[in-house]
């Protein structure tokens, strides 16, 4: 046991080390107190009321840094800016797109973004139309999964915000303190390919397939798959069908329970969301662990880009409900 945690503080201190060389200069961020945890999705009322909270950090998220110029046009106050593709939020391992990246090159990211160990952050769909919450939740996950466990996600994005004309709004660009963050990978919110490959045989967890249903039928396939269809047994929840027409926020619960129904899952249950690249996945991730609170919920980042490579795993054509 003693090697064990050994070698886990000197994992620790060499990705706070890689942070102070990243920034040369490292903010007390972790030794800041602590802000009171929220939920895990927020209305534009709750944010309005801590907006001004101290050691708290919004993130307005977009899908590439070409929408900077939207954000800077009108924004929540204090918010910075992200654009989810363009920015290292994933990575590309062995050849599979949308993996989670290593503890030291997350660390740096994060902190670049003035998140702390003991830091409150709330992330925005960003947009006043149309925006992804599907890269919000990517990105929550993410921060998770690294030991983050104060984060949020404004329900309804900036749509919701920008609609209340009583909702100040600010112009400009806001550039990031950058702190040094010491990641902590949590267990449990990871499936593995390992993992995936088991639970076709041991059924213990129920597989829920994020992708359009003509992906899921097998009728057409992503660019980024080697072949169409899905995982054998999976059900089928198109991120469409637990968001808002804009895309920026989550059905009401009523509805959420309804299409749970519909689709055939338990809401309670061990339960691997997927999709291509583990992106629209996260929205179906978010939705059973933090809106229905169901802790055993994992997400399987390589998706059907890893699995369909390999023509000796199993895949069949589904029927979708939806």
């Amino acid at each position: 046991m003693a090697s064990t945690k050994s070698a886990f503080n000197v994992t620790l201190a060499s990705a706070f080390a890689l942070s102070v060389a990243a920034f040369g200069v490292v903010l007390p961020g972790a030794a800041r107190a602590a802000p009171p945890p929220a939920p895990g999705l927020v209305t534009p009322a709750w944010l309005k009321a801590h907006l001004h909270d101290p050691n708290q950090v919004i993130i307005e998220v977009y899908d590439t840094n070409a929408q900077k110029s939207a954000y800077e046009s009108e924004h929540i106050p204090g918010a910075v800016f992200t654009g989810f593709l363009s920015e290292p939020w994933r990575t590309t391992v062995n050849g599979v797109r949308g993996m989670l990246q290593p503890p030291a090159e997350i660390a740096r990211l994060i902190g670049s973004y003035g998140i702390g160990n003991a830091t409150r952050v709330i992330l925005v769909p960003g947009g006043r139309t149309q925006g992804d919450f599907n890269a919000a939740a990517r990105i929550f996950w993410t921060l998770r999964i690294e030991g983050e466990d104060n984060v949020s996600i404004l329900d309804g994005g900036d749509h919701a915000w920008l609609a209340d004309p009583t909702d100040p709004v600010a112009t400009g660009d806001v550039a990031p303190k950058p702190v040094a963050f010491v990641p902590q990978h949590g267990k449990g919110y990871l499936a593995t390919l390992e993992r995936v490959q088991m639970t076709l045989s041991t059924h213990e967890f129920q597989l829920v397939d994020a992708r359009p249903p003509a992906q899921y039928d097998g009728k057409v396939k992503s660019p980024v798959d080697a072949r169409a269809g899905t995982l054998p047994g999976a059900f089928n929840l198109p991120y469409t069908v637990v968001l808002t027409s804009d895309g920026e926020g989550v059905r009401p619960m009523s509805e959420l329970s309804a299409t749970l129904q519909r689709a055939g899952i338990t809401r309670n249950g061990p339960t691997i969301t997927f999709c291509n690249t583990g992106h629209l996945a996260s929205t179906a991730w978010f939705v059973l662990r933090e809106v229905f609170a169901n802790p055993k919920v994992r997400l399987y980042d390589g998706s059907m880009t890893e699995w369909s490579a390999d023509p000796s795993r199993p895949m069949v054509k589904g029927h979708s409900p939806f």
